[in-house]
């Protein structure tokens, strides 16, 4: 899965103290993950067995302290192959690229510089293995980056397998590779690149980018969708060096090795479906574990400072609910990963290389059964965000394969609606990469033109972005909703019980306020009140 980006998009901290029981969590006391569940809770109630979708936006602060002091190894990978003499900026730009990254690598970080043709080979440090980062190991680092010599083939399996030996060869649990290649995986058998990733998955994470236009968008996507990284174009040579610097500064600010998500349904539940939406989309339903028919669990790439956005999809069934109640579809909680260097309960403070690191307390993906169809056909718009933005990516997708398979009229009618799609979601990044594609005459409308002349650069600069998503920029929570109408009152509405979330005085679990029995260890809640309400278990 992708590393996260810094956002910062405000929130609504009354609402996450209320949900989470930790208020001011990101207003000067420490390093803090937050949590919070965006969705529309009402469904249908004569529809039947249903699905219901939410957000989950999960939040890293303050963890730069951690990073400074977490243990990390970095091995950057350089395609030598004989194409990267020409032009002759393409090997120099590599090799600045590689004294750049250097360059910004912590102090006491262990690094190798790996020079990769049809074999992969360490070029520092001059013995093989790994080097520790500092003042006379970077130097020396530098001066044998700028001797790379481009003569060779490309075996990019050869290369990502022998930083996988090197970074499990370390006593770190952060891992992180920086690959840089201008051609296609030439030089291996059919299938060995594929092996190569199964083995490396769970050892690295790995941001990549292309050079030049022998080098191919789907396979570079491939390699960063398994190893949880991002991948792009160089357009311009002379922006690698900065851009490599960039990429390295990033992975040595990251502090936990991962965050385990879990989430589990009421009984008769599952969850059907969970992918990353921001920065990148990724199906993640697939590598999650469950334990149980009613759980799902997945362990997540490193975090430093960041926010990761997930679509959650669970199944619900009005069966024996109540209409017009708040009831409790599952809950989604995060812990520390034990390979983080700590662990950490809800609103507490975490042991080993993550202490004072505080984590939220578990949120609920709630439904509240209607017959009220304006209530029930909304769309939250983080949701509606979300949907347009896979639209984007398809469209870019679709015109790639289009355009490749040499139906040029067919890649622009999707070329036309990526434009449309980008204009909406104000995603100038992808807006620029499509101009390069397409003269576009109303972006509004999606009217374009295909340009009499495209490089490879052009189409695959657009399709390695084609999973990576824009960040939504709407209101927060509480705010008003710019995509549906203000919601309408109802007599149902009018008799909620107001409140706040109610937290078990057996386990601490928080739990809505019309709740009468804690879902994760039948605590009542309410003595001597109501029944158990429709939905509970």
């Amino acid at each position: 899965m992708s590393e996260g980006t810094e956002d910062t998009e405000g929130t609504d901290q009354a609402r996450a103290d209320q949900a989470t029981g930790d208020r001011g969590a990101d207003e000067g006391r420490g390093a803090a993950i937050t949590l919070r569940i965006d969705q529309n809770e009402y469904l249908p109630a004569a529809a039947g067995r249903a699905e219901m979708h939410a957000i989950v936006r999960v939040e890293a602060r303050g963890l730069g302290p951690a990073a400074a002091r977490a243990a990390a190894s970095e091995v950057i990978v350089i395609d030598c192959s004989g194409s990267m003499t020409w032009p002759p900026t393409k090997i120099m730009a590599a090799r600045k690229a590689t004294v750049a990254a250097v360059s910004a690598l912590r102090k006491g970080t262990r690094f190798a510089v790996v020079q990769g043709t049809e074999r992969a080979e360490v070029v520092y440090p001059p013995t093989g293995g790994m080097a520790v980062a500092g003042p006379d190991t970077k130097a020396a680092a530098s001066h044998a980056a700028m001797k790379l010599a481009a003569l060779g083939g490309t075996a990019i399996g050869t290369w990502l397998d022998l930083a996988r030996r090197l970074h499990t060869e370390q006593p770190t649990a952060l891992r992180h590779t920086l690959l840089l290649t201008d051609g296609k995986n030439e030089h291996e058998d059919p299938g060995e690149l594929a092996r190569v990733l199964d083995a490396c998955a769970p050892c690295f994470t790995c941001d990549a980018r292309g050079i030049g236009d022998g080098w191919d968008a789907t396979e570079l996507k491939e390699i960063v969708r398994r190893l949880r990284g991002r991948a792009d174009a160089v357009l311009d040579h002379s922006d690698l060096p900065a851009e490599f610097e960039a990429l390295t500064r990033g992975s040595m600010a990251r502090a936990l090795a991962a965050l385990r998500i879990r989430i589990r349904t009421r009984a008769g539940g599952a969850v059907g479906m969970v992918k990353q939406v921001y920065p990148t989309r990724v199906d993640l339903t697939a590598e999650g574990t469950r334990p149980d028919p009613r759980t799902w669990e997945w362990r997540s790439g490193p975090w430093g400072d960041e926010v990761r956005e997930y679509q959650v999809c669970v199944t619900a069934d009005p069966e024996g609910d109540a209409q017009d109640e708040e009831i409790e579809l599952a809950w989604v909680e995060l812990s520390l990963d034990e390979t983080s260097g700590g662990s950490a309960s809800a609103g507490g403070q975490s042991g080993g290389g993550t202490a004072g690191i505080r984590l939220p307390a578990a949120q609920s993906v709630l439904v509240r059964w209607t017959d009220d169809p304006l209530l029930s056909s909304r769309i939250h718009p983080r949701l509606a965000h979300y949907g347009a933005d896979d639209a984007l990516g398809l469209a870019v997708t679709a015109a790639y394969d289009a355009y490749v398979a040499g139906e040029p009229r067919q890649a622009l009618t999707h070329w036309g609606r990526a434009v449309r799609l980008a204009h909406e979601l104000g995603n100038e990044k992808m807006l620029d990469r499509l101009r390069g594609l397409v003269d576009v005459v109303d972006a509004a409308a999606g009217e374009v033109r295909l340009r009499e002349r495209i490089r490879p650069l052009d189409l695959n600069s657009a399709m390695v972005l084609s999973e990576e998503s824009s960040r939504f920029r709407g209101p927060g929570p509480g705010a008003a909703d710019p995509v549906a109408p203000a919601m309408p009152t109802t007599p149902a509405m009018s008799a909620m019980p107001p409140g706040l979330d109610l937290e078990c005085p057996n386990c601490g679990r928080m739990a809505p306020a019309t709740a009468t029995f804690c879902q994760q260890c039948d605590t009542t809640l309410r003595p001597g009140g109501p029944g158990t309400p429709a939905g509970a278990v």
